[in-house]
């Protein structure tokens, strides 16, 4: 319960400087507390909080040379106990510094001094968070009486956070198209962080097909959105793409398949992220704007945590979903996340298809305003007897609270997300089935950042980039998307716009078909990637039945990648770490490049004779480094991290097929590919014939990965 500030009573707080702030760069910050009429009594408490969702970097009183140094001090004649605590206080406002003041009071008009980022013991500052925020806030809350009751400060200070120089360019291209239709692509820039930023002033040199009829330059010059749009048609039939330079930045498209032939078309969204409504970042509003303008997705949907929003929340986020919602240009899809404890069934991603539906909670744990608890339902079973016979599409998912997949419901639950910015859960799709449910497959972000659609990691607790969710869908509709959804229509990749079709003869994924009708015609998956397909692997249920295997028949190299992944457990302290380091003795290293790290806070640190350092976190996703040595024969590997050591003579990969090392966990591993001498392409079409032992009726589903690490999972077709 929080007091009231009776103005005066309870002190103020400025910040200096105040100046906008790069994301990710590092600086000092002072703010300075003065005590009001009240003062701060002898075992009172001062507490400075930040969001949940911020990763700026952690304040420490141990080290003045190390960065995110943090000093306090006062001019009163009181002692203070200071300490970082990442559950301070409640969520949103979870993580806080905690002055503890003793041994006297704190008179009024007397200071407390935080310095974030104090350099004068030769500390290089406190990191900024990585992403953007108009009003980054320093909360400061006070227990003046020494009550345990906290009062929160009026205008508590501010900052904003700004994106940095341009370092990426990126080139975005609708996945499908017909011919003579014109479409448009999208270029933008991103700074170190992934976010959007403009500061180019120069040329774009573009590469793509003549038919296209795209020029070979153009100035940048972005829109009211910070994105640069360029109209183009595809005269013909086929698949394209678009490079794109600028300065030592390049950049190609998503494949863009122009075609008659398919009545259904492909759109991509992201269904699943917060604001600050509840725990995320910026407001609702913005978060539709930036996947509609930034990320450039066809469809949205906010996710906010029930037990936090209030009424007016959830009239805020009806009002913008509304107010968003444009046939043809962008769709929003009304919806919340149910986060029910594991207990009661775990979370789970509602969405509707008209947008004035209520919202059932599971309880109303951060909502004060208990006028309409009447409406909560807990657990899982009592929002399945509530939502028959609605339209609404559940999903189960796995952020915090992970969904318990025993309790189901056929009618509703639809979906499993068996990706997101929380990392990789296969499992979801494969326990599912193993039970016997008809599920289909999402990925999304679950991002707090306020960056939907292009939800890049950071530092902290998301480990990954977020998914998208490819819908096959008639047309850009609220309904389209919608059915696409219910009926299994859609697939999910690692954020990549892998182009992907799974069919059976006349069986589409996500259908559910007799197998005795089915007349053994192949299973077919046509991909377009980004990058060059590694594999296609094809399961029934949850056992893997043929494979196509892209490295083959390409020769071998004398390049190595040793890739390690997994989790630590299913739960919510799921990160696997492997900071660690590997030597080649017996063979020269000639270059090392990194594969699939996830963030400039991991990667490689070091490489000097024959070693090689790194930092790496994983939450079910891979990391690794490619090694490109003068020789195979007689290298010896010894790899060292915290989770699993292994040493290794290199001879024993003398084909393509990866050597393989069970670390525990939840899928954790290290594994050794000896990589070809000629990279596979990244338009594959592969037939997989219905004979020999493993067919039968079940549930199929393929899974893509590409030579960068990125996958896509297909939605089953189910033969029964």
């Amino acid at each position: 319960m929080l007091g009231i500030d009776v103005p005066g009573m309870c002190g103020t707080c400025t910040v200096s400087p105040t100046d906008p702030v790069v994301a990710g760069s590092y600086g000092t910050w002072q703010l300075t507390y003065t005590a009001g009429q009240w003062g701060i009594d002898d075992g009172g408490t001062v507490l400075v909080l930040w969001r949940f969702a911020t990763d700026w970097g952690t304040p420490q009183t141990e080290d003045p040379r190390a960065e995110d140094y943090l000093s306090v001090t006062t001019d009163s004649s009181a002692s203070l106990r200071v300490r970082f605590d990442s559950k301070a206080h409640v969520r949103p406002w979870r993580k806080g510094v905690v002055i503890d003041v003793f041994d006297n009071g704190i008179l009024p008009g007397e200071t407390i001094t935080i310095t974030y980022g104090d350099t004068s013991g030769g500390s290089p500052g406190s990191r900024v968070q990585t992403f953007c925020e108009t009003s980054f806030e320093f909360r400061v809350m006070v227990n003046p009486i020494a009550t345990g009751r906290f009062i929160k400060l009026r205008g508590c200070p501010e900052i904003m956070v700004i994106a940095g120089a341009p370092e990426a360019l990126k080139v975005i291209a609708p996945t499908c198209c017909r011919p003579g239709e014109q479409g448009v692509l999208r270029l933008k820039f991103e700074d170190a962080w992934g976010n959007p930023t403009g500061g180019f002033d120069g040329v774009i040199r573009l590469a793509a097909d003549p038919l296209l009829g795209l020029p070979s330059e153009v100035a940048y010059v972005a829109d009211e959105t910070g994105v640069m749009p360029i109209p183009f048609a595809c005269p013909a039939e086929g698949v394209y793409r678009v490079s794109a330079s600028a300065e030592q930045m390049e950049a190609t498209s998503n494949p863009i398949e122009c075609s008659s032939q398919y009545a259904l078309r492909r759109y991509w969204g992201d269904l699943h992220g917060q604001s600050e409504s509840t725990v995320g970042t910026n407001t609702v509003a913005d978060y539709f704007r930036f996947a509609r303008d930034k990320a450039c997705v066809d469809f949205c949907s906010h996710q906010g945590n029930d037990f936090q929003l209030t009424r007016d929340n959830w009239a805020e986020v009806q009002r913008e979903v509304r107010a968003h919602n444009a046939p043809g240009r962008f769709v929003t899809l009304l919806g919340y996340e149910w986060s029910g404890n594991t207990g009661g069934g775990g979370d789970h991603n509602v969405w509707y298809l008209r947008d004035n539906e209520p919202i059932y909670r599971s309880g109303h744990a951060l909502v004060d305003d208990d006028a309409d608890i009447d409406t909560d339902r807990y657990p899982i079973e009592s929002l399945y007897e509530q939502l028959q016979g609605r339209d609404v599409v559940l999903a189960a998912h796995v952020g915090g609270r992970r969904a318990d997949l025993a309790r189901h419901d056929e009618s509703l639950k639809r979906l499993v997300e068996v990706y997101s910015a929380w990392g990789e859960f296969e499992w979801m799709l494969t326990e599912s089935l193993r039970l016997g449910h008809t599920v289909g497959v999402v990925a999304n972000s679950d991002g707090h950042k306020g960056r939907p659609g292009a939800s890049y990691p950071g530092v902290g607790q998301f480990g990954v980039y977020g998914g998208l969710t490819c819908v096959y869908a008639p047309d850009l509709t609220r309904e389209a998307v919608f059915e696409a959804l219910r009926e299994r229509r859609c697939y999910g990749t690692t954020g990549q716009r892998i182009n992907m079709r799974f069919t059976a003869g006349d069986y589409f994924m996500g259908s559910i078909e007799p197998w005795r009708g089915f007349g053994k015609s192949p299973f077919v998956v046509e991909v377009q990637g980004t990058e060059g397909i590694e594999s296609i692997d094809l399961f029934a249920d949850d056992k893997l039945i043929a494979r196509y295997d892209g490295f083959a028949g390409r020769g071998l190299s004398e390049s190595v990648r040793v890739s390690w992944g997994g989790a630590r457990i299913r739960g919510r302290d799921r990160a696997a770490h492997w900071y660690g380091r590997l030597q080649i003795t017996g063979a020269r290293v000639l270059g090392v490049e990194p594969y699939a790290f996830d963030t400039p806070a991991e990667g490689i640190i070091g490489a000097d004779k024959g070693m090689v350092m790194w930092r790496s976190t994983t939450v079910g996703d891979e990391d690794g480094v490619i090694l490109h040595l003068d020789r195979i024969e007689g290298a010896v590997l010894r790899f060292h991290t915290q989770t699993y050591n292994l040493m290794l003579a290199l001879d024993g990969l003398n084909g393509l097929e990866p050597r393989r090392f069970d670390a525990g966990g939840v899928g954790r591993h290290v594994s050794l590919q000896r990589l070809p001498a000629e990279a596979p392409p990244a338009d594959v079409r592969v037939e997989f014939p219905v004979t020999g032992t493993g067919f039968g009726p079940a549930a199929y589903w393929v899974r893509v990965r590409q030579v960068d690490g990125a996958k896509a999972w297909s939605s089953p077709i189910f033969l029964r």
